[in-house]
């Protein structure tokens, strides 16, 4: 089973154990083997916000250094486009570094979520070997090497056909060559071979996470699990599931701010957005509510057989207290200010909240919290966005017709 980490959420008590028992599981993905080859994971720590400064200082910073060179060497001004480029800085001093520092937010999450299946009565012990086996499956496919070599190959392969698919008129003046070097300027090397595939890498590294996260759930979804109909959470107590969407929100923020970083570059560039990005935007952004939202349907199934369960039993069980409740107190002449007093009352009220309970169970071990925290995470990138499209008298004559 899966155990909690003691630590801050960057030093783990323990490694794995032989039996399957884990400190940590979600933690460990792609570059995890690289990143402990440079000696930046050790052990007995993880180092999260080191790693995530480190992304910054590689990712972000050399292409403005570079970029302060050229202009230097070559007595033009490269740096003002640079910083005019949202997306850069989108990408990598807020996407980048977040997606390392969720190591320490959304994988214990994650890996809590996993240790209640084994710690809260769900999986019986026919089945506790089959849920650790599927534990120590995902874990070494998390560390799996060849899995980490496609992450990174993959990561160039989709850098050379961005540049191969980039019209060269489009390329920015920061990334010109300015004959310095070769096609690009120092800044532009930098940028696509060391900032954008490290970016990748990481974004890669997570979607790995996902879908053996997606594949672990499918993996227990198929155990005999020991589900209660008359649960209150209405979700015959799995809805402590939906905690997943929540700790995804940082990937999903880092995710928004990219595309985010892309429409206020336009919107700088242009005034407005044209409608195919809003479109385009609109799309993305449903695209990862499903994404993560997506994982938790493999219980689907079993939660509408439960429910189709729960009608027959329980309704069952209703209409017969029900018929005596009536049989008894509906024939009941005798003027008796006591009468509601009677303990059959409250049995029965008590009886119908828990057959409400079962006919209500969803479908998706999913509250409406737990979407909410995604979708406000989502938006937030793009608040900047919309404030430099609408001009603040606009925003605030708006605000002050609402109020007055």
């Amino acid at each position: 089973m899966v155990k909690p980490s003691q630590s801050s959420g960057s030093e783990p008590k323990r490694g794995i154990s032989p039996d399957g028992e884990h400190d940590v599981l979600f933690e460990y993905a792609p570059p995890a083997r690289l990143q402990r080859r440079l000696g930046l994971v050790a052990p007995d720590r993880f180092n999260i916000r080191h790693r995530a400064l480190l992304a910054l200082l590689v990712g972000w910073a050399p292409l403005l250094l570079l970029a302060m060179a050229q202009s230097l060497w070559l007595h033009t001004n490269v740096v003002t486009p640079l910083l005019k480029e949202v997306g850069v800085h989108a990408r990598y001093l807020i996407a980048a570094p977040l997606l390392v520092l969720a190591e320490v937010s959304c994988a214990p999450q994650l890996n809590a979520i996993i240790r209640n299946f084994a710690e809260s009565g769900f999986v019986g012990e026919a089945d506790r070997g089959r849920l650790q086996e599927a534990i120590g499956s995902t874990y070494r496919l998390l560390q799996s090497r060849i899995a980490e070599v496609l992450v990174i190959a993959f990561s160039y392969i989709v850098v050379a056909a961005a540049i191969h698919s980039h019209p060269s008129d489009q390329v920015p003046p920061w990334a010109t060559a300015g004959g310095i070097t070769p096609f690009y300027s120092p800044a532009g090397w930098w940028h696509m071979l060391v900032s954008l595939p490290l970016l990748l890498v990481l974004l890669f590294g997570w979607i790995w996470r996902l879908l053996l996260w997606t594949r672990l759930l499918w993996r227990i979804a198929r155990l005999d699990l020991q589900l209660t109909i008359s649960h209150p959470d209405h979700c015959a107590g799995l809805a402590f599931l939906g905690q997943s969407v929540r700790a995804f929100a940082i990937i999903a923020f880092a995710l928004a701010a990219i595309v985010a970083g892309r429409s206020a570059t336009i919107v700088l560039g242009g005034g407005r957005l044209p409608t195919p990005e809003l479109y385009f935007n609109v799309g993305f952004l449903l695209g990862i509510v499903a994404v993560f939202v997506a994982p938790l349907l493999v219980f689907s199934p079993m939660l509408m057989k439960t429910w189709r369960r729960a009608i027959f039993q329980y309704g069952g069980l209703a209409e017969r207290v029900g018929q005596i409740f009536e049989r008894k107190w509906l024939t009941f002449r005798k003027h008796d200010e006591q009468v509601l007093e009677k303990p059959d009352f409250s049995a029965t009220a008590d009886l119908y909240q828990v057959v409400s309970n079962a006919y209500e169970i969803r479908f998706v071990p999913l509250g409406l919290k737990d979407l909410a925290i995604l979708v406000v995470a989502m938006l937030l990138p793009f608040l900047p966005v919309v404030l430099m499209t609408v001009p603040a008298d606009v925003i605030w004559a708006q605000i002050r017709n609402l109020l007055l």
